[in-house]
């Protein structure tokens, strides 16, 4: 019995340690879920739309009237005996001072103007939420990106690692061969140690490769917010790995001439956007520092209740009505300094719109140029990987029969395989060129 029962935790043990060992699958909808959902530099500009939803309740909040209620006690404590009071050449006296007062107020303002600051400032508070959100919505696009383009690293460094592999295969294979020809006296033992030299550089590839991949996924998983040491791995079919004449032309299609792209990223871009909200808050920022010049208005109305003991309401309590305006004629020139800074600060956003706007353009022009050469990549890797492959069987073929030398062969089958991953890296870089295009045009997939 004993013995069963170790042997049952001996399989479940192995079976919690090898599932525990199974990676987890990404796609790239998946990633990006979890980047939009972890990453701490998304969360931090959601914080700042929360901020400018306060900013905008608090200022709404003088729309509406103020309510206060205060409530008092007070007691003397040298009260010495009692108290004379002399009427008519008659003297009274009096018994002790009572030493407690009660004190109840209840009050209920409203400013009816002020200089239409309070509609300023409702405005300006909704101008700053509306940049913060269009903020969010381009930190949220730069997330996506990031993700996009890790992503297409990763799968690039997965070929590329697939490729190493299958030529250190056969780099073996090869070397089987050659140690079995010189075995027969057919090749001398120079053939031997080049095939050695040889399988030692396509193992060291190899080792590169594998190094690459695992930083390449490192960095994409801790920028999805997930622990870099995680046992990933990512799904190849989330994006296509071959890139035809058609997909080039569609996309050309798609985002149209230089200059439609500009103007579709002056019109999409949501840091644009935010910083036109901005500019508009600067505006309205200066019509509140001009309130301070004009008079301002308030009403209230109360109920007020004073006794030496806690009752007597209807006896003791008064009802007021009041109206008050307050004119400014000097402030120690706080008003005129807050208005200066005001339009020094509006100015300021002016600037930095004008500078953004050349940023804009530049980053189209970039990313144009890299989708540029992305499209000519694609051609050249094209055209040499043909010629690398054809170039590849003939010296596979000559060595084989013995018309060719080792060096040829080994020479071919090296520019083969560099042809191969040259193509890997020209069809993940022109995806990856689409999607900045897409980023600099502000139309990058919102998912």
């Amino acid at each position: 019995m004993r013995q069963v029962l170790l042997l049952v935790c001996t399989v479940v043990a192995t079976y919690a340690q090898t599932a525990g060992d199974t990676p987890t699958m990404y796609t790239l909808d998946a990633c990006i879920a979890h980047a939009l959902r972890d990453n701490p530099l998304l969360q931090r500009e959601q914080k700042n739309i929360e901020i400018g939803q306060s900013a905008l309740t608090r200022a709404f909040g003088q729309y509406l009237p103020s309510i206060s209620a205060t409530a008092g006690y007070s007691r003397q404590l040298n009260i010495e005996g009692g108290r004379a009071v002399n009427i008519g050449g008659q003297v009274f006296v009096l018994g002790p001072p009572e030493p407690n007062a009660y004190s109840f107020n209840a009050v209920a303002s409203y400013t009816v103007f002020n200089g239409f600051a309070r509609e300023a400032t409702y405005s300006q508070a909704r101008h700053e939420l509306a940049a913060a959100s269009q903020s969010f919505e381009r930190t949220r696009q730069q997330v996506i990106l990031q993700v996009i383009t890790q992503y297409l690293e990763v799968l690039r460094a997965l070929q590329t690692v697939r490729v190493r592999r299958e030529n250190l295969e056969l780099g073996r294979q090869e070397m089987a061969r050659v140690r079995a020809l010189y075995d027969a006296g057919r090749v001398p033992i120079t053939a031997v140690y080049t095939q050695e030299a040889d399988l030692g550089t396509r193992e060291l590839d190899l080792l590169a490769a594998e190094n690459a991949l695992a930083q390449a996924k490192a960095a994409l998983l801790a920028t999805m917010g997930v622990s870099p040491d995680q046992n990933a791995e990512f799904a190849e079919t989330s994006v296509p790995a071959t890139v035809t004449d058609s997909d080039v032309a569609d996309f050309r299609k798609e985002i149209g001439s230089p200059a439609a792209v500009v103007a579709t990223a002056l019109r999409q871009r949501s840091d644009y956007a935010a910083l036109d909200a901005r500019v508009r808050a600067a505006d309205e920022a200066i019509a509140v520092a001009q309130a301070a010049f004009m008079p301002q208005l308030n009403l209230a109305s109360g109920w007020s209740w004073s006794n030496t003991r806690v009752g007597d309401f209807d006896l003791f309590g008064r009802y007021f009505v009041s109206m008050s305006v307050q004119v400014p004629i000097f402030d120690n020139f706080g008003a005129a300094t807050q208005r200066q800074q005001a339009a020094l600060q509006m100015e300021q956003r002016l600037l930095e719109r004008r500078q953004l706007e050349l940023q804009i353009r530049t980053e189209v022009r970039q990313a144009l140029l890299e989708l540029d050469a992305a499209e000519k990549q694609l051609d050249i890797t094209a055209r040499a990987l043909r010629a690398a492959e054809q170039s590849y069987a003939a010296a596979a073929e000559r060595f084989r029969v013995g018309a060719g030398t080792q060096l040829e062969y080994l020479a071919a089958s090296n520019q083969f395989v560099t042809a191969r991953i040259n193509r890997i890296t020209a069809v993940y870089g022109y995806r990856a060129a689409q999607a900045r295009v897409r980023f600099a045009m502000g139309t990058l997939e919102k998912r």
